[in-house]
């Protein structure tokens, strides 16, 4: 597997936006699964000029318990794009910084994270993380038609695989980040009423990234990364169980074919609840439909531990609820 070498120095920074397309979207996207059991977690960042606002997710799994903030009306005003992005202001603060653009850089946060599970759901704890990115692969462009720009207005997408170390503080109490994780940046329009799944599944041992929607082929296509280096994978047998009255995924299993010929069968399951997004901001006119994200744990042929990770789905248009007021 190639590196798109279309990507710059300047794609770590804020695109030139078609003023006309109202859902242009220009996102920072974050995770990491700490294999020694610390705090793992996702953070994206999306920033929408013509709304003049931005949304952003955060989210923290640690001892058991998710922690998370979702914020989607935050004022554009308040960022600072000169560098990367960042904001400080209502007791929130969080900033991306890249350091060797393309390679390396820097994601810090502070602010109050509800509790969401767990004996102390509801409460609110007050949460700070710092933690440097180093790239264990290069960028590779995953855009498709749907993030297409209009004539001058370039959008795009990359992916890349990272390797995160750091600190977590809460409640007087620091502990180390030593995890594998995996960002993206994007730009372009972004239409979110689009069914899919996507599955990030890290372990010391590579990493196993696919996603799926009925215009990819279902179950999906992806990326393979180890100590071969970076491969290609699509879907070719298998299915994945969702349980949408619990907005989970059941057990699934699912069998990969590579590039060259190597096939990899992957058994998921979660290990946590999955956390929800509030999806009535994103569309005109609003509407709501169930979004979420769980932990989970799976089994890849080949790899000699199970490995830890993200499934995400989108259920818009398969699992319908109420739509929203304006």
């Amino acid at each position: 597997m190639t590196a798109n070498d279309a990507f710059v120095p300047a794609d770590e920074q804020m695109h030139r936006f078609d003023p006309d397309v109202w859902s242009w979207n220009e996102s920072w996207y974050f995770s990491w699964i700490d294999h020694a059991g610390g705090p793992s977690g996702f953070f994206r960042l999306g920033v929408l000029p013509n709304q003049q606002r931005a949304m952003l997710w955060c989210y923290v799994h640690r001892d058991g318990a998710w922690l998370g903030s979702e914020e989607t009306r935050l004022a554009l005003g308040d960022l600072d794009l000169a560098h990367g992005v960042a904001h400080q202001k209502w007791a929130l603060r969080f900033a991306v910084r890249p350091e060797a653009a393309l390679r390396s850089g820097n994601l810090t946060f502070e602010g109050p994270l509800r509790v969401l599970s767990g004996p102390e759901a509801g409460a609110f704890s007050n949460v700070a993380f710092e933690l440097a990115m180093t790239a264990t692969s290069d960028c590779f462009g995953t855009g498709t038609g749907s993030d297409a720009g209009r004539g001058e207005f370039v959008a795009s997408r990359f992916e890349q695989s990272i390797r995160v170390a750091g600190r977590y503080t809460e409640g007087g109490r620091t502990r180390e980040i030593h995890a594998t994780g995996h960002r993206d940046r994007s730009w372009g329009p972004r239409n979110w009423r689009v069914a899919f799944g996507l599955g990030d599944l890290q372990s010391p041992a590579g990493q196993l990234y696919f996603v799926g929607a009925p215009q990819l082929g279902g179950a999906g296509v992806g990326y393979l990364r180890d100590a071969s280096g970076m491969r290609h994978l699509r879907c070719v047998d298998g299915a994945i169980a969702y349980d949408d009255a619990r907005r989970t995924l059941a057990k699934s299993q699912l069998g990969f074919a590579t590039d060259d010929g190597k096939r990899l069968d992957v058994e998921l399951a979660p290990i946590a609840p999955s956390v929800c997004f509030e999806m009535a901001h994103t569309c005109e006119p609003p509407e709501h439909w169930p979004y979420w994200r769980a932990l989970v744990e799976a089994r890849v042929s080949g790899w000699p531990a199970p490995a830890r990770g993200w499934f995400e789905a989108n259920r818009y248009g398969i699992v319908r609820e109420p739509r929203a007021a304006r």
